[in-house]
C-alpha cells in the first residue's frame, strides 16, 4: 500500500545546510556551531559539532554531526532541535508520491529541459538551440515511453471502475 500523500515529509521542516556556512568555516578552525533560535514558541540554545574530511585535491569538506545520532550529515532539519533526516523519521516528498505522480514529475522535468511549456496537454516544441540531436532524440524517446506508460496507467484505472 503506498504511503499517504499527506504524511509529513522533509519539506515540512526548516533546513540547515552546511554549504551556507562555507565562508565561516573556510579557515578550518571551527569544531562546532552555536545555535540560538526560537521555534514554535520555544527558545533553543545548543552547539552542533562539526567534522571535516579531506578532499582528493586539497582542502576540506565540512559536515554536521547530528546531535541525536552523531551521523555525519550535510543537511539538518529543525524538529525542535536540528537533527538529521533519519532522526526526524520523515520521508522525501518523492517517496510519498503515487507511481502516476512520479510519471508526471519526470515528464515535466523532460519538458523543462527541452524548454517546452509544463503540462502534457501543451504539445511538443522545437529542439533547443545548441542541444545535440542525439540528446534531443533520446529525450523524445524517453518522453514518448513515459507518455505510453501514463496512458497505460490511466487505462488500468478506467478498467477497474
Amino acid at each position: 500500500m503506498p504511503a499517504n500523500a499527506t504524511a509529513p515529509n522533509l519539506s515540512h521542516y526548516p533546513k540547515l545546510r552546511i554549504a551556507s556556512y562555507r565562508d565561516q568555516l573556510k579557515d578550518g578552525t571551527a569544531d562546532s556551531l552555536r545555535m540560538n533560535y526560537s521555534y514554535r514558541g520555544n527558545f533553543y540554545s545548543y552547539s552542533i559539532n562539526l567534522s571535516r574530511t579531506a578532499c582528493n585535491y586539497g582542502g576540506y569538506r565540512h559536515w554536521f554531526n547530528c546531535p541525536s545520532c552523531l551521523k555525519r550529515m550535510g543537511v539538518l532539519y529543525c524538529a525542535g532541535i536540528y537533527i538529521c533526516r533519519h532522526c526526524t523519521q520523515a520521508n522525501y516528498g518523492s517517496q510519498l508520491e503515487q507511481p502516476i505522480d512520479n510519471l508526471f514529475r519526470r515528464l515535466n522535468a523532460i519538458r523543462a529541459r527541452l524548454g517546452w511549456l509544463v503540462g502534457i496537454a501543451s504539445g511538443y516544441g522545437q529542439r533547443p538551440k545548441g542541444m545535440h540531436r542525439t540528446t534531443y532524440n533520446n529525450l523524445i524517446f524517453e518522453y514518448n515511453n513515459l507518455m505510453a506508460r501514463l496512458i497505460g496507467a490511466y487505462r488500468k484505472m478506467l478498467d477497474k471502475n
